[in-house]
């Protein structure tokens, strides 16, 4: 994934630009001092986006539980769209 790298003093001269971008774009941003790297700004969505899949990952038997949807979305053991909102009306967990 590309990210682009900045200044400390880029980064503070351009700081909503910056913002905006990270956030409408998705575009990251390394930014740092010396030369070194210092910190990483992506926009918000990025990064409840990033915890979420940090939390699954960390997750095994959810994990587990994906890797058996996937192996059946693999072998054509699915059900329709409709099935499944007749299934889930019927369960009272969707209205009609």
């Amino acid at each position: 994934m590309y990210m682009m790298t900045i200044s400390v003093a880029e980064a503070r001269a351009q700081f909503s630009r910056i913002i905006d971008s990270a956030s409408s774009t998705h575009e990251r941003f390394e930014v740092t001092r010396n030369g070194n790297r210092a910190a990483v700004l992506l926009g918000a969505d990025d990064f409840d986006a990033l915890m979420e899949t940090v939390e699954i990952l960390g997750d095994s038997i959810l994990v587990a539980q994906i890797s058996v949807g996937l192996g059946e979305l693999d072998r054509g053991e699915t059900e329709s769209a409709e099935t499944v909102s007749e299934a889930m009306i019927r369960a009272g967990r969707l209205s009609q």
